[in-house]
């Protein structure tokens, strides 16, 4: 999210208006924890690259490409056209 104040209509009459003050700070302050759950949001959703439970995207890319596997492992995708290929 983002925040644009223009700070003089903070003041008037050369004082500071503490209601008006009161809720830039509050917009801040929620504007940061905002970001801070999305951030926890985006590392919960990679996971992680290894160990046991690993998921998120990052498993997720792993078993695409375990799928696509190559032309000489028998039953992935990429020898399977292979084949086809190769019948055609």
């Amino acid at each position: 999210m983002t925040l644009r104040y223009n700070f003089p209509h903070l003041f008037y009459g050369g004082k500071i208006q503490k209601e008006r003050l009161y809720k830039v700070l509050q917009d801040l302050d929620s504007a940061s924890s905002g970001e801070g759950a999305d951030i926890s949001d985006i590392k919960e959703a990679i996971g992680k690259a290894e160990g046991t439970g690993a998921g998120g995207i990052l498993k997720d890319v792993k078993d695409i490409q375990d799928a696509l596997g190559d032309e000489d492992t028998e039953g992935t995708i990429l020898a399977r056209i292979k084949a086809l290929e190769d019948a055609g």
